[in-house]
């Protein structure tokens, strides 16, 4: 399925190993890593398009079904589940109708899902045709070609979804070195912590696409030390160069720079008029083609605190707040209450997201390769 501008395999829980090790081999093999091209598996060789959702009926009392999220390593023998993406999730709604995990309503499904990675409920409000979910329709998101059926997804209070803690440091900003320099950084966990860090400091423009990051090693290098010091601030990792190993995926770093005007991957030119905040995100070590329905949840909430990095950049303005990224435009509407200095509470957190079932068939492993990732991960754990 397409959820938003990601693409996976959706996978019933009952059809997968409930043995993390041989879970990890059977996901490895089926997307066909480790492997650069994934040329044996389902995987499409980015990390957009590496992911996989399990999902099964949900026994929370407030929640209808639960979603695991799973990205998918490309060239490293490594499944995480650390962090949740929201693109994934805008079809987990539709998933579940399909395999009938929610009884579908009149013109519109809610659908309550339990994110496990993060244990938060998201409500995905699934319009229908029929008793199915509806595809054709006029929503447009970035990243995506053609319009589809709306989705809305309703993070609710999302603050502290690894971390317990809004501002995991009790500081909107802190300083660190990055290669010699000192800068400032603002870590933020809504939906899934993110570590901002203003493009100027890192010697970016912020505007930068990714093939441009991609052949800066040394910008890269930065970024990747950046989200090492994050790592080791929430005690994901206690050496921060362990982090690209130990956890990858979380927690994820973003630039940002005030608006202004670049030109798209597509080659359409976004106006300084037209966003209130440029952002470039990278995942999994690789710079994001668009930005993670977590990153601009987060990134909306960031905005609303007060000194945070994020803050500064952003052009002044309401509860939404619309992002420039490398593929378009995204907007996301957020609630934000102050709660004490340095204390807020998130009423609200919506976005609007597509998606699409693209296939719905058999996939087929192969057995010893299954074997070869099993030794290889049984390696990796006793090392």
């Amino acid at each position: 399925m397409r959820g938003g501008s990601s693409r996976g395999g959706f996978f019933l829980a009952k059809d997968l190993p409930v043995d993390g090790l041989e879970r990890t081999a059977w996901l490895l093999a089926a997307y066909g890593s480790p492997d650069s091209r994934q040329i044996d598996g389902i995987g499409g060789a980015d990390a957009l398009t590496s992911k996989a959702a399990i999902v099964s009926k949900s026994s929370h009392p407030r929640a209808d079904v639960d979603y695991t999220f799973c990205q998918v390593g490309i060239e490293r023998p490594q499944v995480s589940t650390g962090g949740n993406c929201g693109n994934m999730l805008s079809a987990v709604g539709p998933f579940a109708i399909y395999k009938r995990l929610v009884q579908p309503t009149a013109r519109e499904t809610l659908v309550r899902i339990y994110t496990t990675n993060t244990k938060q409920i998201v409500t995905a409000h699934i319009p229908m045709d029929g008793d199915l979910p509806a595809v054709e329709g006029d929503c447009k998101i970035a990243g995506v070609p053609g319009a589809f059926a709306r989705i809305m997804l309703d993070f609710g209070d999302c603050s502290g979804s690894v971390t317990g803690k809004l501002l995991p440091t009790g500081s909107p900003r802190n300083v660190i070195t990055v290669d010699g320099r000192t800068i400032e950084v603002s870590l933020v966990d809504a939906a899934t912590p993110f570590v901002y860090v203003r493009a100027a400091d890192l010697g970016a423009s912020g505007t930068e696409l990714p093939a441009n990051l991609l052949a800066d090693p040394r910008l890269m290098s930065r970024l990747e030390e950046v989200r090492g010091w994050a790592a080791q601030a929430i005690g994901l990792v206690d050496n921060a160069r362990d982090a690209a190993d130990k956890s990858p995926n979380i927690p994820r770093v973003v630039m940002v720079a005030p608006p202004v005007g670049y030109q798209a991957i597509d080659g359409q030119y976004i106006t300084a008029e037209d966003c209130d905040l440029v952002v470039r995100q990278l995942a999994m070590q690789r710079p994001h083609k668009a930005l993670a329905v977590t990153g601009s949840v987060c990134t909306a909430v960031a905005a609303a605190v007060e000194d945070s990095v994020v803050a500064e950049c952003r052009r002044s303005g309401s509860g939404q707040v619309r992002l420039g990224h490398p593929s378009g435009v995204l907007q996301v509407s957020s609630v934000i209450q102050r709660d004490g200095e340095q204390h807020y509470r998130i009423r609200e957190a919506k976005i609007e997201r597509t998606a699409r079932l693209i296939m719905s068939g058999d996939l087929f492993l192969s057995r010893n390769r299954i074997t070869e990732i099993r030794k290889i991960l049984t390696a990796q754990s006793v090392a």
